[in-house]
């Protein structure tokens, strides 16, 4: 299965018709329905929408590898009951706000550097399908 069978494949599972999958992820119907019948790839910003909005899979989306979904219960979100604190009972509520918010930003760069990656992984499968 191509990659823009699987696409087809997950606009149905979610019952979207291609006007609001498109729609939803910001693009044009007709640069989606390209897309869909193979006539244009998944661009970059496509594969960043499918991974934001409806937690594709992008090695599944890219490769048929792997689970159609993210598993959303391995993210790293974290509540602010789940901290820590080295001094817990002692610590006030600045410290503790302090705390949430540096475990807040390592998390975004965290997912900032997740999404470089997947955008360096759409690049190499972009040039590697080039090279066929």
């Amino acid at each position: 299965m191509s990659e823009n069978e699987r696409l087809k494949e997950i606009r149905k599972l979610l019952n979207f018709t291609q006007r609001e999958f498109s729609d939803a992820l910001d693009i044009k119907q007709g640069s989606y329905s390209d897309v869909e019948r193979g006539k244009a790839g998944i661009s970059a910003v496509l594969l960043k929408n499918l991974i934001r909005r409806f937690r594709i899979n992008p090695l599944w989306l890219c490769e048929g590898e792997g689970e159609m979904f993210i598993d959303t219960s391995s993210g790293i979100s974290i509540s602010p009951n789940q901290i820590n604190l080295s001094n817990k009972g002692k610590s006030s509520p600045k410290e503790a706000d302090n705390e949430l918010n540096t475990i807040q930003l390592e998390q975004i760069k965290h997912l900032e550097q997740q999404q470089e990656n997947l955008e360096n992984l759409k690049s190499i499968i972009d040039f590697l399908k080039k090279e066929e």
